[in-house]
């Protein structure tokens, strides 16, 4: 028996079998079915611990020559000046977009986004894995000029975590534990 009686015999047209099935539309809709999945499940949510510490800052930069004192007394006189305004309730983007120096970040309203430790400059970076959350900076003078910096967010690995939870253990007060509630039962 002809392979052409085969097919007959079990009713497929010829033609079908010779071109075959393409299923590589079906497989390309399963990836990306896949990809937009597993995206929306690492955007919402917030249980994921990264395997990095990072830090979201914002900051406003005034840039002067080092060897000019009067550039550099003008640009201290300025960055006084936005540091006021931003402790008045001025807005912090607004400022940055208006003065800061920094055209990575200016328009952006100074935002740096995420970093990681050693990104920044030291003096910088100090202060940022430190400085409470929200919370205006002094200012701070760096090879780049004047700064003054605000940490938005701060999300620490597992490691550092634990880190952070063992040096504010070791800070608290001795003496001063906190028995569980106890519930009455009358």
């Amino acid at each position: 028996m002809s392979s052409e009686h085969k097919v007959e015999s079990l009713g497929l047209d010829i033609d079908e079998v010779a071109e075959g099935r393409d299923y590589t539309k079906w497989v390309w809709f399963g990836v990306i079915a896949l990809f937009v999945v597993l995206g929306a499940v690492l955007y919402t949510s917030e249980g994921i611990s990264p395997s990095v510490s990072t830090v979201r800052v914002r900051h406003i930069l005034i840039s002067f020559n080092d060897a000019d004192p009067t550039e550099r007394a003008q640009a201290l006189t300025k960055i006084r000046e936005i540091r006021d305004r931003v402790l008045q309730g001025e807005d912090f983007g607004k400022l940055a977009r208006d003065y800061s120096n920094d055209p990575g970040s200016a328009s952006k309203g100074g935002d740096l986004g995420y970093v990681q430790h050693a990104i920044l400059d030291p003096k910088i970076d100090g202060y940022i894995w430190t400085a409470p959350i929200g919370q205006l900076s002094e200012i701070i003078q760096t090879r780049f000029g004047f700064h003054i910096v605000v940490v938005d967010d701060r999300r620490l690995s597992e490691a550092d975590a634990f880190e952070e939870r063992k040096r504010q253990q070791a800070e608290a007060p001795k003496g001063l534990t906190t028995a569980p509630p106890t519930q009455n039962q009358q």
